[in-house]
């Protein structure tokens, strides 16, 4: 757990709406909100600790947390969706023990709707996002789920910013959640070329076969067989060719 707090970091946002708080005498309501922030983040955690994957770092952000982590990207859509839904649940389940005290009062319920609603909206990096790519995963090919769930993400950005509230630390949640979205963007090719070169790199072993002609059109968690002029090519042959 000590290796785990130290790898915690306090994104400046966080800080500035903190400071905000403390300025002016909401002290209080700093420790609900920033308790049901990290209770949320540690449902991931502890996630990632069950299936072994290694953290990174935990970045705390005013909307919830981010963890980066050391992983593959083709591992099992099932079990990443658990790791997406965890947070939600750490925080719901935290939310009833606070009422099983009679500690849950009409600001803790405030704060952890709050959190929850808009934790799930399907903006990139918010949990909601990773819900959304992850189901559509199982539909499209791996490329065609992140561009669709891009422009999904920047459609739901522009909404909240034409709702707007007179507010700043919205308005600063709404800046951060923009720039990570025009960074997911720019890192799109680079995310779709790593996919690529792990499938090359890694033997998987996976149930469910899809015919294809265009390497773009790769699925996640399935293996390929590729129409060539002379019938069908396997994908672990077929991508051997690609990358020499």
């Amino acid at each position: 757990m000590k290796n785990i707090l130290s790898k915690i970091e306090f994104h400046y946002t966080y800080l500035i709406i903190a400071f905000g708080f403390i300025i002016t005498g909401y002290f209080s309501n700093l420790i609900i909100f920033s308790s049901l922030v990290l209770v949320h983040e540690l449902g991931h955690v502890c996630m990632f600790l069950f299936y072994k994957i290694k953290i990174n770092k935990i970045i705390i952000y005013p909307f919830g947390g981010v963890t980066k982590i050391s992983s593959i990207i083709d591992i099992d859509i099932d079990k990443e969706l658990i790791i997406a839904i965890m947070g939600v649940v750490f925080q719901s389940l935290f939310f009833v023990f606070l009422n099983c005290l009679d500690l849950g009062s009409n600001l803790v319920s405030m704060y952890h709707y709050s959190i929850l609603i808009f934790n799930l909206f399907p903006i990139y990096p918010l949990d909601g996002f990773k819900i959304f790519n992850l189901y559509l995963s199982k539909f499209f090919s791996y490329k065609l789920s992140n561009i669709i769930s891009l422009f999904v993400s920047v459609i739901f950005i522009f909404i909240l910013i034409i709702v707007g509230f007179n507010n700043y630390s919205y308005y600063l949640i709404i800046s951060v959640l923009f720039y990570n979205i025009y960074i997911y963007y720019k890192n799109i090719d680079i995310l779709y070329n790593r996919f690529l070169l792990e499938r090359y790199l890694y033997k998987y072993n996976f149930n469910k076969y899809k015919i294809i002609n265009n390497i773009k059109n790769m699925y996640r968690n399935r293996k390929h067989l590729f129409i060539s002029n002379n019938g069908l090519v396997k994908e672990d042959k077929y991508l051997s060719k690609f990358f020499k």
